[in-house]
């Protein structure tokens, strides 16, 4: 830890991330709750709904263009101010509640969250590049550890400013400062951030797959397919678990040893901590732990989590599980970024990143509409039951063990 707050280009990116999470997180919730004042208040929450999360979908397209890009600070840099400069546009429109004005703003926010992600995949080898080997997993759990908290503080910042004000332009105004405060930020330590990674030069799609698959399977100890698999079903029954779980907590009613609302706060509390700490617990044990080794944690967690639902349907086993399965999850992302950053080409990790991002999002649909749809179709016992198929599946995936790539440490 020690070495990564002395680390100057670490701390700028970190920084900078900080206030990016904030402004993101912080419009998305305002932009649902405005959609809902208007006429067709169900059609335009729909769009708004998807309209923040079909941006990870490009993934892969913001990738491979990071990895195109000559110069990555600069970049970066641009990519923060001209978000800084969408968002006083749409302080500019949202004044006026029209549906066409709605549409333009829907789109402001959907092209925000696009080059979010394409500042994600600039960052990824500036992070490779400018922090020792050894220290890449502790610093990709940190930076998103501190993500995952800014998320919720974003919400809820926006959620109070709109309760105490009642002012869209004003949040509007203050995301764009968000958004100005992390391009400060990457200016203030622009310095440090100097490097010299040349760009990806344009090859075709199936070099470029070839080239991907190699790192993957280098630096995960699962087959590419198998992975990539993995990746999909456990972001599918991932996508789920939220509605599932209200849904019990309903249906429990009378029987919960605490209101509704209080046990949904409890349990989405012990998750995000859990989330927190496996985020920022990168060291000593943990990090001799593998990825394939928590992924199969992470499978065997739920797993239990969805036979207690099927049998005791104990409330406090609910939230113990979701406690680990978050920490789990903390630990799965960073050591996959970190074992990729040792083994993937720096011009080649932006391609890299965000097809995995692209494949995190895609599956989302499979869980959050599919297992949600059969819960409340047919019953929930089925319901839990496919979700119990698709973690077996995952955990199937995972145990045919693919020989890593030996790399040498800094």
């Amino acid at each position: 830890m020690k070495i990564l707050v002395k680390n100057t280009a670490f701390l700028t990116l970190t920084g900078a991330d900080l206030f990016e999470t904030i402004g993101t997180s912080f419009f998305n919730i305002l932009l649902l709750t405005y959609a809902k004042g208007f006429q067709q208040a169900n059609l335009l929450v729909s769009i708004v709904s998807i309209a923040t999360v079909l941006p990870g979908v490009f993934g892969i397209v913001t990738g491979t263009l990071a990895d195109r890009a000559p110069n990555k600070r600069a970049w970066l840099v641009g990519t923060k101010l001209v978000q800084a400069l969408l968002y006083l546009l749409l302080a500019r429109l949202i004044k006026q509640r029209q549906v066409g004005l709605l549409l333009v703003i829907i789109g402001i926010n959907f092209g925000s969250d696009v080059l979010g992600l394409f500042s994600y995949s600039l960052r990824m080898p500036l992070l490779q590049n400018k922090v020792p080997t050894t220290f890449q997993e502790q610093a990709v759990g940190i930076n998103q550890g501190i993500a995952t908290l800014m998320q919720t503080a974003g919400q809820a910042l926006g959620v109070t400013l709109l309760a105490l004000t009642g002012d869209y332009q004003l949040a509007g105004l203050v995301n764009a400062a968000t958004f100005g405060l992390a391009a400060l930020v990457l200016l203030l330590g622009y310095r440090s951030l100097a490097t010299t990674i040349m760009p990806q030069p344009r090859q075709p799609l199936a070099q470029l797959w070839h080239q991907i698959k190699r790192a993957l399977a280098a630096s995960s100890e699962v087959r590419v397919m198998p992975l990539i698999s993995s990746i999909l079903l456990m972001n599918a029954v991932g996508a789920s678990l939220d509605a599932v779980l209200n849904l019990f907590l309903l249906q429990r009613g009378s029987r919960l040893p605490v209101s509704f609302s209080v046990a949904v706060f409890i349990m989405n509390t012990v998750f995000v901590v859990g989330n927190i700490a496996g985020n920022l617990l990168h060291t000593g044990i943990f990090k001799r732990w593998t990825f394939r080794a928590m992924m199969l944690t992470t499978v065997g967690t739920f797993e239990a989590l969805f036979i207690n639902l099927l049998t005791v349907q104990d409330f406090w086993l609910v939230t113990l599980f979701m406690g680990i399965g978050g920490f789990c999850m903390g630990q799965v992302n960073p050591k996959l970024m970190a074992s990729l950053l040792r083994v993937a080409p720096p011009e080649m990790v932006g391609s890299i990143s965000g097809m995995l991002n692209s494949l995190a999002m895609i599956s989302r649909p499979i869980g959050s509409i599919g297992i949600v749809l059969i819960y409340n179709v047919v019953n929930p016992l089925s319901a839990y039951a496919l979700a119990m198929g698709l973690l077996g599946a995952c955990g199937a995936c995972l145990l045919p063990v693919h020989a890593r790539v030996k790399t040498n440490p800094e």
